[in-house]
């Protein structure tokens, strides 16, 4: 069989597991992606709607829920558009999507890992809506701020597009609630939350940080010290 039938073939299965309801679904989805992705732990559930871009970059781990409608990008970015990459400290290679154990997903997010990559520790959380973005278009160019033929979006030539790029960490028990938005180039240390429609801009935050606001500061410690 052709590599083009076979894929037509894999397209066509997705197309009818992809929002096949109830346990039985769950069970179908599971088996397709177990084959599919880097890695995917036992017990975890990936429900109906979701996509999944480039999976052999994804890793999931066990006892996950990926909610309804959630987006996952992973992969490289091989373009030559004219980008700024944002140091800092990461978790996971360029381009990979890390899941760890027990995180829930919540409906309708997307974690776009694409050329900075995306980690995500052990028992993190995120409401509906989140979205993480390791790539992203950006308003202007940094070395020609007044150059005005800068485009906002993918579809006009490369050369006329501007990127920012920076690997997003969050490590251990970080909570992340409804339409925060992380931008690239991000660390945010174990045990600490992001509030209600944040954006978090490039930078580190240190254990146990209360983020808040637009752009997002630390307001204070998530947990009371003992």
């Amino acid at each position: 069989m052709s590599t083009t039938n076979r894929q037509f073939l894999d397209d066509l299965w997705l197309s009818q597991i992809q929002n096949f309801p109830g346990p039985i679904g769950f069970r179908l989805r599971f088996r397709y992606w177990k084959r599919r992705l880097k890695a995917l732990g036992d017990g975890t559930r990936i429900d109906s709607g979701v996509y999944l871009q480039n999976p052999s970059y994804i890793s999931i781990g066990a006892n996950c829920w990926i909610d309804r409608n959630v987006v996952i990008l992973g992969g490289p970015d091989l373009s030559t558009r004219r980008r700024r990459a944002i140091e800092v400290v990461s978790s996971t290679d360029p381009g990979h999507v890390y899941i760890g154990d027990n995180v829930h997903v919540g409906a309708m997010s997307i974690l776009s890992g694409i050329c900075g990559g995306i980690y995500v520790g052990d028992d993190c959380g995120f409401s509906a809506g989140v979205r993480l973005f390791a790539f992203s278009h950006h308003f202007r160019f940094d070395d020609e701020p007044s150059n005005r033929s800068c485009r906002f979006g993918p579809q006009v030539a490369h050369d006329r597009q501007s990127m920012l790029a920076g690997p997003i960490t969050l490590e251990e028990n970080v909570g992340v609630a409804l339409n925060a938005v992380i931008l690239p180039g991000v660390w945010i240390g174990q045990d600490s939350f992001v509030s209600i429609g944040a954006v978090v801009r490039s930078g580190a935050y240190a254990d146990n940080s209360l983020l808040a606001g637009a752009p997002a500061t630390i307001v204070g410690p998530r947990f009371s010290q003992p």
